[in-house]
Order: structure tokens, then C-alpha cells, then sequence
């Protein structure tokens, strides 16, 4: 997730002795075309991993027109550990496998580098990059839009787009479309923020935090905005005229104004086509053929200790932690 002005002080890497923060002794650096991977998986595990991302990734920038963030390789951190992960996760991403901090060059931390784990870091990566890319675009649609993406399933020859995340989501029965498109990221990260902090509070452990915007749970928010996108790019009613309604959005017009342009319909109108979309047995997934040559594999690497301890500090410069 990211936003240089927003993001909250990330991880305490360099108060911790170097030999404590990775608990792996063998270390690998991998890179790709589009990604820079450090993990303790197996490299087996890394190939597998890296051949999946730059797979999804080349059809992600062609159907979105967009680069990597900064037009660099993404940097990933893959922990095997997950007590290491949590150990340097930042309380506004308390209930995630995967989080980013903004570069050059961006990175992305991982709990594992299982194929679930997968769509998590596709997840950070989309993200970025919308959020670089189309900034005018309302924050709903950015986020909708890297959920929609991040589900991306290579088969044989080609790409499945569409399926659900497979994310845990707590459901929407009282959902509210003025707070859904008028939340930003400093309301969105205001809320991980303090539903964390609740989170690991012994007096109030698993309580709602609502922030200034009115986002009550960020699950929610993101089943909410996935539904949304969903219904847009793959409705009946609506996806003839999504490319017109997203271009709409990012000339500016406010996401009411531009359903009601476009479509005809009022939010109330909306969130009632949304409640129907959601009760369907199955939603439409798009089968694409893949046109592109199989990634190149991976360059790998293993890491030296010296080399993994210029990695926090290089990590802890881009926090804005200064080393004790």
C-alpha cells in the first residue's frame, strides 16, 4: 500500500542486532525482470513464485497501460517465519500476509512464499501501481480494481480474471455507498490503524474502530469495493460502459455524478443492483489466452551475512529509522 506522505513509521529494523532479524541462516536473492526477491523459501518455492508474478504482471500492465512503480523492480521480503514477519509489521496492517512501504524502490513484505501468498503481494504490487499511475481515480476504484487484478490465475496458455479473492471477508450487510466512495487512504489507514491497536489490546480485543470517514471495518471496505469493481467490469448492465465510467472518474467527475452520467442510476440505485450482484451463486470470470513467452527464470542467489545486513540497513533508510 502505498503513499509516501501517509504511511505511517513502518518497522524497527535496525534497533534489533542484525543476527536477530532474519532467523533463517541461508538467505536467497532472486531477481526477474519486474521483481527483486530476498527470502529464506526454498528456491524452488522462489521460481515458482517469481515465474507467477511476472506472469500476471505482463498482463496487468498491458490491459492497464501502466509500468512498475518508479520504473523499477519491485523489491520483495519474503519471510518463512511468521514470527518475524509480525515482528516488524506496522499496526495498520494487523490482519494482512502482505503489506508495502513506498521506495524507490518499493517494497513489498510477505508472510510466506506459498502460492496462497501469491495474491497478497500481487495485491501490494497493483496497488502501487494505480495508485502511481491513476491518481485521480477515487481510492475505491484503485482499491477495487488491485483486488480484481490480484485474483489473476494462470492455466494453460492462458489467464483466468475474475474469480473472488481468497482473502477472508466478514460480509456487508450494512453497507453505505456515501462512506464506501468517500473513504481515502489517510481514513482507510487511520482505520487499520487503530482496528489493530484493538486488536492487540487485552481490554478490547476484536472491537470495531471506526475512523474519522465512517469506515467501520476494513474487510468490509474491501469485500465492498471488490463487489463494486466487479459488478462495473463484469455486470450485465454495466460493463458496455465501463471503459467510459472509469474515464469519467479519471477526468475528475465524482463517482455519484459519473454513475448517474453514465448509467442513469443514483447510489441507492447502485447499492441495490450491488446487494442483488453479491446473492449470485457464482460471478463471471473471463478466460484470456496468454500471448506472452514463459518468463525468463530467476537469477539466484545465496546471501551473505554481510550481504543481509546491508539489506536492513538499506530497509531501515527507507523507513526513516536511524540506526542506534
Amino acid at each position: 500500500m502505498r503513499s509516501p506522505a501517509l504511511c505511517l513509521p513502518a518497522i524497527l529494523l535496525l534497533s534489533l542486532p542484525a543476527a536477530h532479524v532474519f532467523a533463517a541462516d541461508k538467505w536467497v536473492h532472486a531477481t526477474s525482470a519486474h521483481f527483486d526477491m530476498y527470502t529464506d523459501e526454498s528456491e524452488a518455492e522462489v521460481r515458482a513464485a517469481l515465474s507467477h508474478l511476472e506472469t500476471v504482471r505482463a498482463f496487468f500492465a498491458n490491459a492497464t497501460s501502466s509500468k512498475d512503480p518508479d520504473g523499477k523492480p519491485v523489491r520483495i521480503i519474503a519471510f518463512h517465519s511468521e514470527g518475524d514477519f509480525y515482528k516488524y509489521k506496522p499496526s495498520e496492517y494487523s490482519l494482512v500476509a502482505a503489506y508495502s512501504l513506498p521506495g524507490p524502490p518499493d517494497t513489498i513484505f510477505a508472510k510466506g512464499r506459498k502460492p496462497p501468498t501469491y495474491e497478497d503481494i500481487f495485491l501490494e504490487y497493483c496497488q502501487a501501481v494505480l495508485d502511481q499511475y491513476a491518481p485521480k481515480l477515487p481510492f475505491w476504484i484503485r482499491a477495487g480494481l488491485a483486488q480484481l487484478y490480484s485474483t489473476l490465475k494462470p492455466g494453460d496458455g492462458s489467464l483466468q480474471l475474475g474469480n473472488p479473492p481468497t482473502r477472508s471477508f466478514t460480509g456487508a450487510s450494512n453497507m453505505n455507498m456515501t462512506v464506501l466512495i468517500s473513504v481515502d487512504r489517510s481514513g482507510y489507514l487511520e482505520s487499520r490503524a487503530r482496528i489493530g491497536a484493538a486488536i492487540d489490546s487485552d481490554t478490547s480485543f476484536g472491537k470495531k474502530a471506526p475512523s474519522a470517514a465512517g469506515l467501520k471495518d476494513v474487510e468490509d471496505f474491501q469485500l465492498e469495493t471488490w463487489v463494486l469493481t466487479h459488478m462495473v467490469m463484469f455486470g450485465t448492465e454495466y460493463r458496455s460502459k465501463a471503459g467510459q465510467f472509469i474515464a469519467a472518474l479519471s477526468n475528475g467527475e465524482e463517482t455519484a455524478s459519473a454513475f448517474h452520467t453514465v448509467y442513469g442510476r443514483s447510489l441507492q440505485q447502485v447499492l441495490d443492483d450491488m446487494r442483488f450482484y453479491m446473492k449470485q451463486t457464482g460471478v463471471p470470470v473471463l478466460n484470456v489466452k496468454l500471448a506472452a513467452e514463459k518468463p525468463a527464470a530467476p537469477q539466484i542467489q545465496t546471501m551473505t551475512k554481510e550481504e543481509q545486513v546491508n539489506l536492513i540497513a538499506g530497509l531501515g533508510k527507507q523507513s526513516g529509522k536511524k540506526e542506534k
